[in-house]
């Protein structure tokens, strides 16, 4: 909870030094944060999902001798089921898990929920090398990304 109060005091334009707070540059958008940490939270929950298990079975396989295609096999599998789960994450309710903690919800152009096609669509930039950095730099400049003017989506606060 206090993560998130963090995230709104930076996003509300002030900022914390030594006790004394002081006004941001007008360009600080909450939403942009709260993006960004709904972007992290999103990562390291699918991450750490699939990871743990991963590793706890690639482990194994090494510990009892496995062979190392069987090992390489767990990890392509894992990172395989990562990339699909970026892909569709904003599709259920049109939100993913770290929007949903955030306060952050997905639309569309008649004001519906994303849907699981338009997830695949406006996230296959994040996957594909050099693109996934031009997201990025969209999303920190404050505008909206690619992958959002394509599938014609919007973040907005709730």
């Amino acid at each position: 909870m206090r993560f998130r109060l963090f995230i709104g005091d930076l996003a509300a334009g002030w900022y914390e030094n030594e006790g004394k707070e002081f006004p941001m540059s007008a360009d600080g958008s909450q939403t942009t944060l709260l993006r960004i940490a709904a972007f992290l939270v999103d990562a390291l929950s699918i991450s750490l999902l699939l990871v743990l298990p991963a590793a706890l079975v690639s482990y194994t396989l090494a510990w009892i001798g496995g062979e190392i295609k069987a090992i390489q096999i767990v990890w392509y599998v894992a990172l395989s089921i990562v990339m699909v789960g970026m892909l569709f994450r904003d599709g259920w309710r049109g939100r993913s898990l770290g929007k949903q903690i955030l306060g952050l919800r997905l639309i569309t152009p008649n004001d519906k929920p994303c849907g699981y096609l338009r997830s695949v669509v406006r996230n296959v930039g994040i996957i594909v090398p050099g693109l996934n950095l031009v997201e990025v730099i969209l999303v920190v400049a404050g505008k909206r990304r690619l992958g959002d003017k394509i599938a014609k989506t919007i973040v907005t606060e709730e």
